[in-house]
């Protein structure tokens, strides 16, 4: 701890966090970093105060694997502001639809040739959404910050 830390007159800033990402944003919480270390589990908002005034390496992991983004934010005196967004919505779109699509088949139950066809279509649309997202290792959420 520093003396200036200890005589409390470091400056401080207060820091807002909002999720605006669709489908997995609502579907799953998010880990907040702030230089590697967690600060909180949020699910759509946190509000954190009192952080000292400086600049720091924003990490947003989402406990779904994979899906994350890292940028470098600035916190200020008083009020700041960080959303995160995604940054495809095709491949949030492929997913959902991949996702009701196994839903129905829980319920709906299709003659054997037919289904062979649904489970190969169903099962490519993943297969093609979790190759990607693993082999390019896409940063899924972009980040923003207004101070």
């Amino acid at each position: 701890m520093s003396i200036e830390e200890y005589l409390g007159i470091v400056e401080k800033g207060n820091l807002e966090i909002e999720d605006k990402s669709s489908m997995m944003g609502m579907s799953f919480p998010h880990k907040i970093l702030f230089n590697g270390q967690q600060l909180c589990i949020m699910k759509k908002k946190a509000k954190i105060s009192g952080i000292p005034c400086g600049k720091y390496k924003l990490t947003v992991q989402s406990m779904f694997p994979f899906i994350s983004a890292e940028a470098e934010i600035d916190i200020k005196q008083g009020e700041n502001k960080v959303t995160f967004t995604d940054k495809e919505k095709f491949w949030d779109l492929l997913f959902t639809i991949d996702m009701i699509l196994m839903v129905v088949h829980w319920f709906v139950h299709l003659p054997d040739n037919i289904d062979l066809i649904y489970r190969i279509v169903t099962d490519g649309y993943f297969i093609i959404w979790l190759i990607y997202e693993w082999a390019i290792r896409k940063k899924y959420f972009k980040i923003s910050m207004l101070n």
